[in-house]
């Protein structure tokens, strides 16, 4: 197992009003990290879309909090590719303090998709030339979920033109942006009491289109789904265990 180590450090964009971190700053320690560890192997983005007119995108992205994270704090943050099944990737990570006592563990689930098709690389030997070295899972986690059936409408809205990114859909930050946005002000206010996050990306939001959000809570579990307006398809959900 190859384990690399990357220094981070906590920024004011990153945290609430309350001083915690928000879901899309757990979004940027992971999606940074994860950008430097494979520019070091080679297999950044920009590298698969030159050789391959692939890329690598997110399907679900869990973090458990051990213990909060404090404003400017200096990170030390190890990853490592835990495996891969079929299309499907996994990548750790801990999230320590100087000392070295883990804050935060965190793991994605990853595919490669194809840019001209807009869906899944389903070539079979590009995932077999990646050839990646697996490792140890750090705590059980999903790459997929269902939705909760029942749910109460927040807001409908359409997709903004810097939403999205260079792969021409809206960009994985932008969820957790809604996320916490739709959550209720008792929620926001305790953020400090999140002990699990949970986003499942399953379905692009693209320019020209609206998502609408909705909530469900029930049992210290906050869930914010986005479907498309046009057909109620399924764009993202997010779970928030308190």
């Amino acid at each position: 197992m190859i384990k690399q180590t990357y220094d981070f450090t906590i920024d004011t964009s990153m945290l609430d009003r309350y001083g915690v971190v928000t879901p899309e700053g757990y979004q940027r320690m992971v999606v940074t990290t994860t950008e430097k560890e494979l520019e070091r192997i080679n297999l950044s983005i920009a590298t698969l879309i030159k050789n391959y007119g692939i890329s690598w995108v997110l399907l679900s992205f869990t973090v458990k909090i051990l213990q909060a994270i404090k404003p400017s704090q200096n990170l030390k943050i190890t990853t490592w590719h835990t495996w891969q099944k079929g299309v499907i990737f996994r990548r750790d990570f801990e999230i320590c303090d100087e000392s070295g006592n883990p804050l935060v563990y965190a793991t994605t689930f990853s595919s490669l998709f194809d840019i001209q098709k807009r869906r899944i690389c389903m070539d079979r030997k590009v995932y077999e030339m990646l050839n990646l070295e697996g490792g140890d899972e750090l705590f059980d986690a999903e790459s997929r979920h269902q939705a909760p059936s029942e749910k109460e409408f927040c807001e409908e809205t359409a997709v903004r033109p810097h939403w999205i990114d260079s792969l021409g859909h809206v960009n994985n930050f932008k969820y957790g942006q809604l996320a916490y946005d739709n959550l209720t002000d008792f929620y926001r206010e305790n953020s400090k009491h999140l002990q699990k996050l949970e986003m499942f990306f399953t379905g692009e939001l693209r320019l020209g289109e609206s998502v609408v959000i909705s909530r469900h809570i029930a049992d210290n579990l906050v869930e914010i789904v986005g479907e498309h307006a046009e057909d109620n398809k399924s764009a993202f959900l997010v779970r928030m265990h308190y």
